[in-house]
């Protein structure tokens, strides 16, 4: 998820595409459930929204009086995010977030971002952003899943991606040190759904 040219030369057909914060129910009502985690936390309104894309959740969450820093690599993505919602604060980071200080944060959103990282690069963000994120933090996951068990590479049309079986990225997060607390797995519906798809919330030891 470093440099993304593939998402900069999609970002106006992204905008163009996607109607409103989400493209189901469910995916509304995991991110109204994170938010609930992330406030009776106690750790504050601070939130990160890794690979923000245009800015859509971002933008929700900040409505709802959260304090959110939106990071994205794709300089395309980002403008996007800047013109339709102008008080964002989309910055140039990746999975990484060397320019994020988790440890003021309470609150970690990675939609379908992570995805674009090898599995074992995952497993070593999961274990960077638990070293400096502080105990009771909340984190949500979502991205392609698989019945089958393990992780999948997939043919994403923008960039290499991966797709994994939910007990897997379950297993990456105990292991960096989050505890899962709720998961969801949809099934495809219309539009960008090919594959079942997880939601995971855990919280940092």
């Amino acid at each position: 998820m470093s440099h993304q040219p593939g998402y900069d030369v999609l970002a106006q057909t992204y905008a163009e595409l996607i109607e409103g914060a989400f493209q189901s129910p469910l995916e509304q009502s995991a991110v109204d459930a994170f938010a609930v985690h992330v406030r009776a936390a106690g750790l504050g309104t601070g939130v990160v929204d890794v690979g923000c894309g245009i800015g859509h959740v971002a933008a929700y969450l900040k409505t709802a009086r959260f304090a959110v820093t939106a990071v994205d690599p794709s300089r395309g993505m980002r403008d996007q995010a800047r013109q339709a919602h102008p008080d964002l604060d989309a910055v140039d980071d990746d999975a990484s977030l060397r320019t994020v200080d988790l440890g003021r944060a309470a609150g970690v959103i990675a939609r379908y971002s992570l995805i674009h990282l090898a599995p074992e690069a995952v497993r070593e963000t999961l274990h960077d952003w638990a070293a400096r994120l502080r105990p009771g933090s909340i984190i949500l996951l979502a991205g392609q899943s698989s019945d089958e068990p393990g992780v999948r590479e997939f043919d994403h049309a923008v960039s290499r991606a991966w797709r994994w079986h939910p007990d897997t990225i379950v297993d990456a997060l105990a292991a960096a040190g989050f505890v899962e607390v709720w998961r969801m797995v949809s099934r495809p519906a219309e539009g960008f759904h090919r594959f079942p798809e997880f939601q995971v919330c855990a919280v940092r030891e």
